[in-house]
C-alpha cells in the first residue's frame, strides 16, 4: 500500500507494530502522521522509532522532540535503548498504543 506523506492510508486497527527506521527526521508533519498511524494500530500495538540525535540539518532529531511529538499524537513511551550504535548518537524509542484513537 502506498501511503501519503501525512497519512499511511492503512485500515483502522489493522497493524500490530510499526518501525520507523532512520527517517523520522524527514517527516514534515510528524504529529499528524503519527496520529493517523495510531488510528491504524490495534490496542497494545508497538511503535519503534530509531533515529539519531541531531538538529534536522544533520539528518537527525533530538529524542526528546520525538518523545514529545509521539505523546502529543497519543502514544505512550514504554522503553528506550541506546545500543543501536556504540557512538551514543542513535536511539531506539518504543511506544505503545493503549487504545486506538481518532485521526486528526
Amino acid at each position: 500500500m502506498l501511503g501519503k506523506e501525512d497519512d499511511p492510508l492503512l485500515p483502522p486497527e489493522s497493524v500490530d507494530s510499526v518501525l520507523v527506521l532512520k527517517t523520522y527526521h524527514e517527516i514534515a508533519q510528524p504529529i499528524l502522521l503519527l496520529a493517523r498511524l495510531r488510528k491504524a494500530m490495534r490496542t497494545g500495538a508497538l511503535l519503534g522509532i530509531i533515529d539519531r540525535n541531531g538538529n534536522g540539518k544533520d539528518h537527525g532529531i533530538g529524542k526528546r522532540t520525538v518523545i514529545s511529538e509521539a505523546g502529543e499524537a497519543g502514544f505512550l513511551l514504554v522503553d528506550e535503548y541506546d545500543f543501536v550504535k556504540p557512538d551514543g548518537m542513535d536511539y531506539f524509542l518504543v511506544f505503545r498504543v493503549d487504545a486506538p484513537g481518532p485521526a486528526r
